[in-house]
């Protein structure tokens, strides 16, 4: 799979996005990829997280 932004969605009016990047996804949220996220379920704990 070539290296690109493949999903982006908004949960609680944040966005998520999923990069593929030498064969491996990654998931971050809005744009701060230096913090990535094995899964859209895990954005999304880590912005209900947030919201608490």
């Amino acid at each position: 799979m070539p290296n690109g932004i493949y999903i982006q969605t908004e949960y609680h009016g944040k966005l998520i996005r999923k990069i593929v990047c030498n064969g491996e996804e990654r998931w971050f949220i809005g744009s701060d990829c230096a913090v990535t996220f094995l899964s859209m379920d895990d954005c999304m704990a880590a912005i209900d997280a947030c919201r608490a």
